[in-house]
């Protein structure tokens, strides 16, 4: 395992920015990891090149928002509107960062929101990212769907107005990728006055008993305590209930859990409260 935890290593934090709401939750929470682990924050604002496009076709339209009064969309207005919304986001970056005194950069780029963002993930350690954006929706964005379906690395998803907090829930079934998860949670814990939640994942009391010794000795040896609970079976409403039961501050999962592949993991972020940190 201790080859696993060097893979988690966090130095440098990646937080996807439009100003909005959502990208400021997630904000908040990567400055307040990057001072616990001594990391980067990178901010990173997009200039999405697909409503430049729109703006420059002479139908385009857009309804305002206290009006409800169509009126032409204007390119240099759309243009003036990106700027403004990347010099929000890069003060609120600034204050936070002089808050938490991390090391933090920002920077704007054009291109395709999920193509530039997944492009900037090469080069992190973690990507953090609101639920959603400007829509304000409960459900999962868009950009936060395919960043979280495609980017290689781990990603965590900050819920409507979630923060960060104890305890730290991990869904543990052994594998190596589970040990990465746990890791992952070590460093999410190491330092607070928090515990770790094991939701053994096994289909039998045996199994569940030799997954929690194997846990316990590990954490044993890094002075650290943990609660278990064990999952005989379990699906996305079965761990939106145990999450919300055990007053989960954050869902540690792993990105090979046979029962979050694909539309099964979108529909647990759609469902649960607390924040989920995706491991690979």
């Amino acid at each position: 395992m201790k080859d696993s935890e060097r893979e988690l290593t966090i130095r440098r934090i990646l937080v996807g920015l439009d100003a909005s709401p959502h990208s400021l939750w997630a904000l908040e929470a990567a400055g307040e990891l990057a001072a616990s682990l001594r990391a980067e924050v990178l901010g990173l604002f997009v200039e999405d090149i697909n409503l430049l496009r729109l703006a420059r076709l002479p139908f385009a339209r857009e309804v305002g928002f206290f009006s409800g009064s169509l009126r032409r969309l204007d390119i240099q207005n759309v243009e003036q509107q990106l700027r403004a919304q990347a010099e929000r986001a890069r003060q609120a970056l600034t204050t936070i960062a002089e808050r938490t005194e991390v090391r933090w950069s920002f920077q704007v780029t054009r291109g395709d929101i999920t193509s530039e963002l997944l492009a900037a993930a090469l080069d992190a350690d973690l990507v953090i990212l609101g639920k959603a954006g400007w829509s304000g929706q409960r459900r999962l964005g868009s950009t936060a769907r395919a960043v979280l379906l495609q980017a290689s690395g781990p990603a965590l998803i900050l819920q409507d107005g979630a923060r960060l907090a104890l305890p730290a829930l991990v869904l543990y079934d052994g594998s190596q990728m589970a040990q990465r998860a746990l890791a992952a949670a070590i460093q999410l814990v190491r330092g607070k006055e928090g515990y770790l939640t094991i939701l053994l994942l096994a289909g039998d009391a045996e199994t569940a008993q030799f997954l929690q010794a194997q846990v316990a000795e590990w954490l044993r040896e890094r002075e650290l305590k943990a609660h278990y609970r064990w999952l005989s079976e379990a699906d996305v409403p079965r761990l939106c209930r145990v999450a919300r039961a055990e007053g989960g501050g954050v869902l540690i999962v792993h990105g090979e859990t046979p029962l979050l592949q694909g539309e099964a993991l979108v529909a647990l972020l759609n469902e649960i409260e607390c924040p989920v940190l995706l491991v690979r």
